[in-house]
């Protein structure tokens, strides 16, 4: 017969306890945790100190940011959860001593010390930058989208709103009609109807009249507000973002890593749609952290395509820390904007606009079949990117005659160009991403930026945020960053290494 190895009886009868530090390994990043926030001034970061009052007292706040570090860390983010942690899991057990907050106290401290939460990351940092592991030398930029606390169905357009009154309207007079013949059947047959199938429309009508009551508010919004179009009910700074084809409201979130170890050195969240005004926002921000941690060498600071934008390449042409954006053409995309006409979304190979070519001299451009297109704008006109342009046409006699006009356009007004006043220093600025330093860090961007957003959204699993409105997403974002950083660190250097490194 087969002998099992056997559990200790649970009516057994102790007579030595264990000692609750006993339980920890010293190499437990427990401990880390807490020597780390007990060595912080807490009220220097900005969280919040409970006054001195009567009453019962209240936890320390260091207990609740342990509490969510190690959350965090375990990819336990529920206020929730973490309450039922307390009182199970043994590392959080040695973490708070044994105490457990409720949810309401752990989700409050998380809610009311955003700015707190981003101070914390930047104070990491000075501990990293103590163990030589930042250098700013290289710091590639971009960004990832994650969504909010909005669903699709709590966002509501301004054309959209007297269709929804409409139906809303057409239920409540539906369910008003079934409950008038329920009314009607009982009174002539002096029977009940089922009581149950009452109560049921019953609820269904309360809802929409709730329905019509949000309703009315949000029209409130949109008639205050006459240049608002969109209103998301839940979230309000959220936006729609488009990420790997699903239009979800959320939010953009940045990130500038620097490449000696992969660590993120800036965190941003912004409501923007794409990246093209976040060059300028970023490589500020990485300069500010900088000064913070005394850096004064120079940066090479890289992007992807998604930040080409003439404007920021422009605003940034005189800065010491000059970006390296890799160009739309690079990846297929124009440099010279072009007006094709209707139905025609691009020109065919051969004719798109990197195949015209500019007389300096003459101020015309060039078509593959050796037309000319002239300059009709005596002044520069702003286009929808911002930039100052000016447009180029061939004349319509000779495009109409043009035996391979069907692949170049389809406007009767002929071939045009948009070309912006900057375009020699635009040209000249991708050329120059070709040399081999500048060719080099853009192929190196991606094994920099996109090993944070891989460990964050697949391996963390933090795809989305749990807090509602722009601070409070950031001080979320933060702490995000804060664990990807210490995880990474803790990697690098190990739990002994950290220990040292804040004695």
């Amino acid at each position: 017969m087969i002998e099992y190895i056997e559990g200790t009886p649970r009516h057994q009868i102790h007579l030595f306890n264990e000692c609750l530090d006993e339980i920890i390994d010293e190499n437990n990043i427990v401990r880390f945790i807490d020597a780390y926030v007990e060595s912080l001034d807490l009220e220097k970061l900005g969280f919040k100190v409970p006054a001195m009052k009567t009453g019962t007292s209240p936890y320390h706040p260091g207990v609740k940011l342990k509490i969510y570090i190690y959350g965090y860390l375990e990819r336990i983010r529920s206020s929730r959860r973490l309450e039922k942690e307390c009182n199970r899991n043994r590392e959080l057990i040695w973490l708070t001593e044994n105490l457990s907050p409720d949810f309401k106290t752990i989700a409050d401290f998380r809610k009311d010390n955003t700015k707190a939460l981003k101070n914390l990351f930047k104070e990491f940092l000075k501990l990293c930058h103590k163990l030589e592991l930042l250098s700013f030398k290289t710091v590639a930029i971009d960004g990832t989208k994650m969504r909010g606390q909005n669903s699709l169905n709590e966002v509501y357009r301004r054309e959209q709103m007297e269709k929804i009154e409409k139906e809303i309207q057409g239920k409540i007079e539906n369910y008003l009609r079934e409950l008038d013949e329920i009314d009607s059947i009982e009174q002539k047959s002096g029977v009940s109807v089922n009581k149950e199938k009452t109560e049921n429309i019953t609820n269904r009508l309360s809802k929409q009249m709730k329905r019509k009551d949000k309703i009315a508010f949000i029209n409130q919004i949109f008639e205050n507000n006459p240049e608002l179009k969109t209103y998301y009910a839940t979230d309000e700074d959220s936006r729609l973002q488009s990420d790997k084809g699903k239009i979800r409201p959320g939010y953009n979130v940045q990130t500038a890593v620097d490449d000696k170890n992969k660590l993120i050195a800036v965190a941003e969240v912004t409501n923007e749609q794409n990246d093209k005004k976040q060059l300028s926002p970023m490589i500020e921000k990485v300069n500010e952290q900088k000064e913070e941690l005394h850096i004064e060498d120079k940066t090479a600071v890289v992007a992807d395509a998604g930040y080409f934008s003439e404007n920021e390449i422009m605003n940034n042409k005189d800065n010491e820390d000059f970006p390296i954006v890799v160009s739309p053409s690079a990846e297929g995309g124009p440099v010279v904007n072009s007006k094709n006409g209707k139905g025609k979304a691009r020109p065919s190979a051969g004719y798109e606009v990197d195949n015209f070519t500019y007389d300096e001299e003459r101020d015309v451009y060039i078509c593959p079949e050796n037309r000319e297109l002239k300059r009709i704008t005596k002044t520069p006109a702003i286009d929808c990117h911002g930039r100052e342009t000016h447009r180029y046409r061939c004349d319509p006699g000779f495009c109409s005659l043009c035996p391979k006009r069907e692949l170049c356009t389809n406007s009767e007004k002929g071939r045009m160009l948009r070309v912006s006043v900057n375009q020699k220093e635009i040209l000249d600025y991708i050329e120059s991403l070709k040399n081999g330093r500048n060719k080099r860090l853009i192929g190196k961007r991606k094994e920099i930026v996109e090993h944070p957003f891989g460990t964050i959204k697949r391996s963390f699993g933090y795809t989305y945020f749990l807090l509602k409105g722009m601070e409070k997403v950031k001080g979320e974002f933060s702490l995000i960053c804060f664990v990807y950083n210490l995880k990474r660190v803790l990697n690098i250097v190990g739990i002994n290494g950290l220990m040292e490194a804040i004695k």
